[in-house]
């Protein structure tokens, strides 16, 4: 069941029901799979009526991003009404989806993946079972951090670069088949266009402060690496600028 109509389109041409709720989609399967925006629109829906629709033995897949200590929790929850509850955040944005070459961080039991995989199979390329529930939010986490780290890398170097007079742009090319080449710098100016970079700068700040809101639940120090990453996040925007050729 989508929210809007819009997420209908890409099923013209195939067959499939529409319900008119969370809660009669959720008495009609054994596998419900949700993406929604947080944690606690999750629970919320579930209290609203989906957990005690679905049939025993039926499993949930949150695909969405959240925190790990509340994916243990969604599991407890669940497994006390005879549910199984999957975290599988997934990594890839907008062209994996639609390319379905998604990544998967899982964190169930390794018998519930079994029954699921096929599913998560279906848009992802890689589904990596990361251990016990919260486990797969966890390794999402890791993945956010990592990336909008080397962003920063790539925003510093990039600079750098064009200050000793090396454009940008054909340093990227050069890096491309280089052994520094990275998803991050093939993305910037391609697939992260000035366009859409404030939004993605945006997402990036939210993807570290979840991490870094997660690890102090751990009672863990990451402010260097927060602050090294926040940076990635801030200079995004002129990076792209300078690929393109707009930039100071």
């Amino acid at each position: 069941m989508g929210r809007r109509d819009a997420s209908y389109e890409s099923l013209a041409g195939s067959s499939f029901t529409r319900h008119r709720s969370a809660v009669e989609l959720a008495g009609m399967v054994d596998l419900f799979c949700v993406f929604l925006r947080s944690d606690e629109d999750l629970l919320e829906l579930l209290y609203d009526g989906v957990l005690k629709a679905l049939r025993p033995g039926a499993i949930i897949v949150n695909h969405a991003t959240g925190d790990p200590a509340e994916a243990r929790m969604l599991e407890k929850i669940c497994s006390a009404r005879g549910i199984r509850f999957v975290d599988a955040p997934v990594s890839g944005g907008r062209p994996g989806a639609v390319s379905r070459t998604l990544t998967c961080f899982v964190g169930t039991t390794s018998a519930t993946l079994d029954e699921c995989r096929d599913l998560l199979s279906s848009h992802s390329a890689h589904v990596v079972h990361m251990g016990a529930a919260g486990t797969g939010q966890a390794a999402r986490l890791c993945n956010n951090a990592l990336t909008v780290s080397n962003l920063r890398n790539v925003v510093e170097v990039f600079s750098v670069a064009d200050t000793f007079g090396v454009a940008p742009a054909k340093l990227q090319s050069a890096f491309s088949h280089s052994n520094c080449g990275s998803f991050i710098s093939d993305a910037l100016g391609t697939k992260v266009t000035p366009t859409i970079a404030a939004h993605i700068a945006e997402l990036n700040r939210c993807d570290v402060e979840e991490f870094t809101a997660a690890a102090g639940k751990l009672r863990l120090d990451v402010s260097a690496l927060r602050a090294w990453a926040i940076g990635g996040a801030a200079g995004l925007e002129e990076a792209v600028l300078r690929l393109v050729g707009d930039g100071p």
